[in-house]
Protein backbone atom coordinates (compact mmCIF):
# COMPACT_ATOMS: atom_id res chain seq x y z
CA UNK A 1 0.00 0.00 0.00
CA UNK A 2 1.47 3.31 -0.60
CA UNK A 3 1.80 6.18 1.86
CA UNK A 4 -0.62 8.16 -0.01
CA UNK A 5 -3.16 5.77 0.16
CA UNK A 6 -2.57 4.66 3.91
CA UNK A 7 -2.89 8.52 5.15
CA UNK A 8 -6.04 8.85 3.19
CA UNK A 9 -7.68 6.17 4.82
CA UNK A 10 -6.32 7.40 8.22
CA UNK A 11 -8.89 10.13 7.30
CA UNK A 12 -11.95 7.39 7.51
CA UNK A 13 -13.81 10.12 4.65
CA UNK A 14 -14.14 9.36 1.00
CA UNK A 15 -16.38 10.55 -2.22
CA UNK A 16 -18.05 8.12 -3.11
CA UNK A 17 -19.32 8.23 -6.84
CA UNK A 18 -22.06 6.56 -8.18
CA UNK A 19 -23.68 7.00 -11.98
CA UNK A 20 -26.46 8.65 -12.98
CA UNK A 21 -28.70 7.22 -15.97
CA UNK A 22 -26.83 9.27 -18.01
CA UNK A 23 -23.89 8.29 -17.08
CA UNK A 24 -22.76 10.53 -15.44
CA UNK A 25 -20.13 10.21 -12.05
CA UNK A 26 -22.10 11.81 -8.83
CA UNK A 27 -19.60 12.27 -6.20
CA UNK A 28 -20.70 13.31 -2.87
CA UNK A 29 -18.47 12.82 1.02
CA UNK A 30 -19.59 10.21 3.21
CA UNK A 31 -17.72 8.29 6.08
CA UNK A 32 -16.27 4.98 5.46
CA UNK A 33 -14.63 1.73 7.46
CA UNK A 34 -12.51 -0.93 5.72
CA UNK A 35 -14.09 -4.58 6.76
CA UNK A 36 -12.59 -7.45 5.41
CA UNK A 37 -10.38 -5.45 2.28
CA UNK A 38 -14.18 -3.62 1.39
CA UNK A 39 -15.52 -0.10 1.94
CA UNK A 40 -18.67 0.23 4.03
CA UNK A 41 -20.44 2.97 5.07
CA UNK A 42 -23.94 3.97 6.75
CA UNK A 43 -26.49 5.94 4.65
CA UNK A 44 -30.27 6.58 4.42
CA UNK A 45 -32.17 3.44 2.73
CA UNK A 46 -33.97 6.46 0.22
CA UNK A 47 -30.76 8.07 -0.49
CA UNK A 48 -29.74 9.22 -4.35
CA UNK A 49 -26.62 6.97 -3.75
CA UNK A 50 -28.34 3.84 -2.67
CA UNK A 51 -30.94 4.24 -5.84
CA UNK A 52 -27.94 4.54 -8.20
CA UNK A 53 -26.10 1.83 -6.76
CA UNK A 54 -29.13 -0.33 -6.69
CA UNK A 55 -29.45 0.15 -10.60
CA UNK A 56 -25.95 0.41 -11.65
CA UNK A 57 -23.33 -1.16 -8.92
CA UNK A 58 -20.57 0.16 -10.71
CA UNK A 59 -18.90 2.28 -8.06
CA UNK A 60 -15.53 4.82 -7.63
CA UNK A 61 -14.49 5.75 -3.94
CA UNK A 62 -12.18 8.98 -3.63
CA UNK A 63 -10.37 8.13 -0.44
CA UNK A 64 -9.76 11.03 2.08
CA UNK A 65 -10.42 13.56 -0.46
CA UNK A 66 -12.14 14.41 -3.36
CA UNK A 67 -9.29 14.35 -5.45
CA UNK A 68 -7.61 11.81 -3.44
CA UNK A 69 -6.81 8.24 -4.52
CA UNK A 70 -9.24 6.42 -6.15
CA UNK A 71 -10.54 2.74 -6.40
CA UNK A 72 -12.95 1.40 -8.57
CA UNK A 73 -15.16 -1.16 -7.10
CA UNK A 74 -18.96 -3.06 -7.11
CA UNK A 75 -22.06 -1.79 -4.29
CA UNK A 76 -24.21 -3.97 -2.37
CA UNK A 77 -26.75 -3.04 0.01
CA UNK A 78 -27.26 -4.85 3.66
CA UNK A 79 -30.02 -4.14 5.28
CA UNK A 80 -28.99 -6.71 7.85
CA UNK A 81 -29.38 -5.55 11.42
CA UNK A 82 -25.92 -6.97 12.22
CA UNK A 83 -23.83 -5.30 9.81
CA UNK A 84 -25.79 -2.17 10.08
CA UNK A 85 -24.55 -2.03 14.02
CA UNK A 86 -20.71 -3.20 13.70
CA UNK A 87 -20.82 0.05 11.12
CA UNK A 88 -22.30 2.48 13.46
CA UNK A 89 -19.76 1.12 16.45
CA UNK A 90 -16.77 1.69 13.84
CA UNK A 91 -18.08 5.26 13.77
CA UNK A 92 -17.82 5.90 17.02
CA UNK A 93 -14.45 4.99 16.40
CA UNK A 94 -13.31 6.70 14.00
CA UNK A 95 -15.67 10.11 14.34
CA UNK A 96 -16.68 9.89 18.24
CA UNK A 97 -16.95 13.78 18.42
CA UNK A 98 -19.25 13.67 15.67
CA UNK A 99 -21.21 11.09 16.61
CA UNK A 100 -21.87 12.94 19.75
CA UNK A 101 -24.13 14.90 18.01
CA UNK A 102 -25.56 12.27 15.53
CA UNK A 103 -25.86 9.10 17.47
CA UNK A 104 -29.47 9.63 17.92
CA UNK A 105 -30.97 10.03 14.11
CA UNK A 106 -28.53 7.17 12.93
CA UNK A 107 -29.85 4.50 15.52
CA UNK A 108 -33.23 5.85 15.27
CA UNK A 109 -33.15 5.43 11.46
CA UNK A 110 -31.12 1.80 11.91
CA UNK A 111 -34.19 0.42 14.48
CA UNK A 112 -36.96 1.95 12.09
CA UNK A 113 -35.66 -0.07 8.54
CA UNK A 114 -34.53 3.24 7.35
CA UNK A 115 -30.56 3.43 6.81
CA UNK A 116 -28.90 0.74 4.44
CA UNK A 117 -24.95 -0.60 4.58
CA UNK A 118 -23.23 0.08 1.33
CA UNK A 119 -20.40 -2.04 0.99
CA UNK A 120 -18.11 -1.55 -2.40
CA UNK A 121 -16.24 -4.25 -3.13
CA UNK A 122 -13.17 -3.18 -4.50
CA UNK A 123 -12.22 -4.13 -8.04
CA UNK A 124 -8.49 -6.79 -8.46
CA UNK A 125 -5.67 -5.86 -7.79
CA UNK A 126 -7.29 -4.78 -4.62
CA UNK A 127 -4.62 -2.23 -3.24
CA UNK A 128 -6.83 -2.51 0.32
CA UNK A 129 -5.96 -6.34 0.66
CA UNK A 130 -5.99 -7.66 4.05
CA UNK A 131 -6.79 -4.43 5.66
CA UNK A 132 -9.95 -3.93 8.37
CA UNK A 133 -9.90 -0.61 10.00
CA UNK A 134 -10.91 0.64 12.51
CA UNK A 135 -9.30 -2.70 13.84
CA UNK A 136 -12.15 -5.00 15.61
CA UNK A 137 -13.05 -4.42 19.01
CA UNK A 138 -10.71 -6.70 21.32
CA UNK A 139 -13.19 -8.97 23.66
CA UNK A 140 -12.53 -7.75 27.08
CA UNK A 141 -12.84 -10.28 29.82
Amino acid sequence: MTPQLQQAIKQYRQWFGSYKRSGELVTVPVWLTLNQEQIEFLTPADSYKVKRAQRDPRVVCYLGSKDGPSVQGTAEILTDLTELWRVYRAYWRTHPWLMLLLWWPIRGRIKSGRQVVVRVKIAEPNPLAGITDPPPLQNIP
